[in-house]
């Protein structure tokens, strides 16, 4: 009978541990919740839509993943039945929502690729679930591989490169690390009332339109200088309006915070806006017929 020593018996114990560590490792990278604090966004499918992931880590509130990813904090909350003021779980995971305020089909500044890991999907139906043509979508995959690049995403990484992860619910997590877009892509970021637009037309997919005389008003100095506020009998408070200019195709984003005042100015006029829209519609008058635009 031969008697191991005691080195081969270490060794042997040694290689025990190392291999369960492995284990317990693959596992952990298997789980979308137990993955590690820097690789914590992935993208998923879900009713038909895509939608990025966020884990969250000590420290975020609802405000902070908004600004992340380019998301108004209204859209945010809604998609996860959340308040402003509800502390959020280390470790829980946030639905972000994608649309033209954070998703984007060419790369920019401040976004990170975004990919897909395809299970039993086919290209169609990531196309669909991406809202990005088959075509589009086949030229950025020209070679076959279960990781779709479907677009870029807004991202704002505290690292010099970012970490975008994906996941399908056939396939599990995987990492995808990838370096900041040149400047040279730079493209012009939605502003704040067009991405509110955006969530409420979901895009311009459900979308009322009119037409008719806009009446410009003095702004008040009071006003947020970064937002147009607009008056309206027919579109309710809290809606954003997209108003166009037909002479040279030129538009703003306006909110409706309240009806039209019943004085003379706004006879025969559908909508009162905020006068420092007549530059950025580049027109002159006090009063223009525009093209309508919003969500009763």
């Amino acid at each position: 009978m031969t008697v191991p020593n005691k080195t081969s018996t270490i060794k042997t114990l040694t290689m025990k541990r190392s291999m369960y560590i492995g284990f317990v490792l693959t596992l952990l990278l298997c789980i979308p919740g137990a993955v590690r604090a820097s690789d914590t966004l992935y993208a998923g499918i879900r009713n038909g839509r895509m939608y990025a992931m966020h884990n969250v880590v000590h420290g975020e509130t609802l405000y902070s993943i908004a600004q992340k990813y380019s998301v108004p904090a209204l859209v945010l909350s809604q998609n996860n039945n959340i308040s402003f003021y509800d502390p959020l779980a280390d470790g829980s995971l946030l639905v972000i929502p994608l649309g033209n305020y954070n998703f984007y089909k060419t790369a920019t500044e401040g976004t990170a690729p975004l990919y897909y890991r395809a299970g039993q999907e086919n290209m169609a139906m990531i196309a669909r679930a991406a809202d990005v043509s088959e075509p589009a979508l086949r030229a950025l995959n020209p070679e076959p591989s279960s990781t779709i690049l479907i677009g870029w995403v807004s991202y704002l990484s505290d690292k010099p490169s970012s970490h975008v992860v994906v996941s399908s619910a056939a396939s599990g997590v995987t990492t995808i690390h990838t370096n900041p877009v040149p400047r040279d892509t730079l493209r012009e970021p939605a502003s704040e009332l067009e991405k509110i637009y955006n969530y409420q037309t979901t895009n311009e997919e459900y979308l009322d339109s009119a037409s008719g005389m806009v009446v410009f008003f003095k702004p008040q100095t009071t006003v947020n200088s970064k937002m147009l506020f607009a008056f309206s009998n027919e579109v309710r408070k809290g809606r954003v309006i997209k108003i166009i200019n037909p002479s040279n195709q030129k538009f703003i984003f306006a909110k409706v915070i309240g009806p039209l005042p019943a004085t003379r100015q706004y006879i025969n006029a559908r909508l009162g806006v905020d006068g420092r829209a007549r530059d950025l519609l580049e027109t002159r008058e006090v009063k223009l017929w525009c093209n309508l635009y919003f969500k009763y």
